[in-house]
C-alpha cells in the first residue's frame, strides 16, 4: 500500500507525518551543518593533525 493512499484513507495521520518529516529534515540539516564546522574532523588521512594550523594570535571561542 502506498503511503499517500494510507494518508488519504486515515486523515488523522497527516499531522503526525508532517511532524515526523519536519523533525527528520531538521536533524539531517543539523548533521550537515555540524560537518561543515572547523572543529569536526572528517578526513583524518588527509590532515591528521589540523590543530597545528591554528593561528595562536587569532582569538578562539
Amino acid at each position: 500500500m502506498n503511503v499517500f493512499q494510507l494518508l488519504m484513507k486515515k486523515k488523522e495521520l497527516i499531522p503526525l507525518a508532517l511532524i515526523m518529516t519536519f523533525a527528520a529534515s531538521g536533524a539531517s540539516s543539523f548533521a550537515v551543518y555540524s560537518l561543515k564546522k572547523t572543529d569536526v574532523i572528517v578526513d583524518r588521512k588527509g590532515n591528521p593533525e589540523p590543530w597545528d594550523a591554528v593561528d595562536p594570535t587569532v582569538p578562539q571561542k
